[in-house]
């Protein structure tokens, strides 16, 4: 087949031409001093396409050379593939993995082994995208609020990516006699898998001293580990597993003192050509003086001067220097029940949260015994190493998506309008919620919801509504108020809902305008009961 073939036959099956990659980025001749000319992908000309059309033509670098050096290039992106043209009559085709697609002898394979994975209309049949937001929230921030009635499975979600993600490796590791005979089947019968773990919050945690631990002097001076931070040195030592801790009953205390390091840390994230890196939650153990080295015989019993330059040894020298940072593979779930002994979120948390509700109760699929069904799909579609490299090498800048421009100058224009609403709110967003946007959106797309809207739709649920709450009086937009007309909403009939405009009426209207007005918007049907309970009881929270 040559290039001109595989143009025709990418165009006849159907090709990604979504906001984040466009028809001219994916058809562009390039040779290989072209594709590796430029140290970050972002600044290419290649940088949006999904189907990279490339020229070999260096007889002094061998195939299985450029391959390697091309996904070294794309590994932290997903979906792609090159189109390798070694002469005019010799192709060969590549996924993200290193993979070779045989569609020269079968072209059919091209729809069901490339297409289907990027294109969204076959996509939707197999996977529905809504019953498993919370990946793409994860893939976003490594810290979601799980919300909602009691006995809903928000617990037992977590354990069940647990299950999803661990490893027949991580698993022998920490139980040397575990026996295995069929893992894909298994995993989902491991009640604690090793990269789980369920903290219960206690209604009494009024510090942090019950995460982070702390200083004793009885009997003699040591260090109190907790449960939370020997999780975290395990997940240290396993980093291409993702590792999830249940924070259960997350609300039976303020979140805001027993979780300050945490909040902090998480908000700290970077990246840099060391790698991942967060504010300590534990200061440098060197800082303890004296009993710094017994923090590390308590917290690393296997340790010894044989594991020097081992990766134990560099976790070790990690924790010496730099304290318990958060590790890259670590997500941290809560789950909450909104009830008369709990304590409501406020906007700090709900700032540094991505936040699902989980309300919706299925007794069919409860007896039919599918309640997992999504979960089990997502993994069997694309695969358990995809799913954990999904969910352990997030982006945490959305400088480092590659969201094309105009898709990110949708997004922003969205939220600029939505702003320009709440000014003089308290519930005005931040630079935190315009990064952790296009990163969602980006997300969405790494799990097959490709388009914008419908991420944004999710996104507008976790982090714009969920911070909303008041009574009529702090609700209430006047007529003629300068934010209506900057928001594009003046003489606007929708936004009136009994004869007057609410900070929720008017966002309904910048919704149906964005995202759509069909009943598949959530957010639209969250603000329709929202409105409901704003008239019924003249006060209105995201959380009842």
């Amino acid at each position: 087949m040559k290039k001109d073939d595989i143009i025709k036959l990418l165009q006849d099956n159907g090709y990604n031409n979504d906001a984040s990659s466009t028809q001219e980025d994916l058809y562009t001749e390039i040779n290989r001093s072209q594709l590796f000319s430029k140290t970050n992908r972002l600044n290419a000309g290649w940088a949006r396409g999904k189907y990279i059309v490339a020229r070999f033509d260096e007889s002094n670098f061998t195939q299985e050379q450029y391959v390697h050096e091309w996904l070294e290039k794309v590994k932290k992106y997903h979906n792609q593939y090159l189109f390798l043209e070694l002469n005019s009559d010799d192709w060969h085709f590549f996924d993200s993995t290193g993979s070779e697609i045989d569609i020269a002898i079968h072209p059919p394979k091209l729809r069901t082994t490339l297409l289907e994975s990027t294109n969204s209309d076959s996509k939707s049949d197999k996977i529905n995208t809504k019953e498993i937001s919370f990946l793409p929230a994860l893939r976003t921030k490594p810290f979601l609020l799980l919300a909602g009635i009691s006995g809903t499975g928000k617990s037992r979600l977590v354990r069940k990516l647990a299950q999803a993600t661990t490893t027949v490796e991580l698993q022998q590791k920490y139980n040397k006699g575990w026996d295995c005979s069929n893992f894909d089947t298994e995993r989902w019968m491991l009640h604690k898998p090793e990269n789980f773990e369920l903290i219960q919050v206690k209604p009494n945690w009024h510090n942090s001293m019950d995460v982070v631990g702390y200083l004793s002097n009885i009997p003699t001076p040591h260090y109190v580990f907790t449960p939370f931070i020997r999780f975290v040195a395990k997940a240290w030592q396993n980093p291409e597993v993702p590792f999830f801790l249940c924070l259960d009953e997350m609300n039976l205390a303020p979140v805001e003192e027993y979780f300050a390091e945490f909040l902090s840390a998480i908000e700290s994230r970077s990246k840099d050509e060391s790698g991942y890196i967060t504010d300590p939650i534990v200061q440098p153990f060197d800082s303890f003086g004296s009993i710094g080295g017994t923090m590390i015989d308590e917290l690393f019993p296997e340790f010894s001067a044989a594991d020097v330059g081992t990766e134990l040894s560099n976790v070790v020298a990690h924790f010496k220097t730099k304290g318990v940072t958060l590790p890259e593979n670590l997500m941290v779930i809560g789950t909450v029940n909104m009830d008369e002994t709990t304590f409501s979120f406020s906007r700090k948390v709900l700032d540094r949260a991505m936040s699902i509700e989980m309300n919706e109760v299925d007794y069919d699929a409860f007896l039919e015994g599918s309640t997992d069904q999504a979960l089990q799909t997502m993994l069997k579609e694309i695969g358990a190493d995809k799913l954990n490299d999904l969910l352990v090498n997030r982006h945490v800048s959305a400088l480092e998506t590659d969201v094309a421009p105009e898709g990110k100058a949708e997004v922003i224009a969205y939220l600029k309008r939505i702003n320009l609403l709440l000014d003089g709110t308290p519930y005005k967003l931040g630079y935190r919620a315009a990064n952790e946007a296009l990163i969602y959106v980006q997300a969405a797309n790494d799990f097959g919801m490709n388009n914008w809207q419908a991420a944004m739709d999710e996104f507008t649920l976790m982090k714009i509504l969920s911070r909303l709450e008041g009574d009529e009086a702090k609700l209430t937009v006047l007529e003629g108020e300068k934010r209506l007309a900057d928001a594009e909403l003046n003489d606007n009939e929708n936004i009136k809902q009994g004869g007057r405009a609410t900070l929720l009426s008017c966002l309904r209207e910048i919704i149906s305008q964005t995202l759509g007005k069909d009943d598949s918007c959530r957010s639209i049907a969250k603000l329709d009961s929202m409105l409901e309970q704003l008239r019924r009881e003249h006060f209105v929270s995201y959380w009842n």
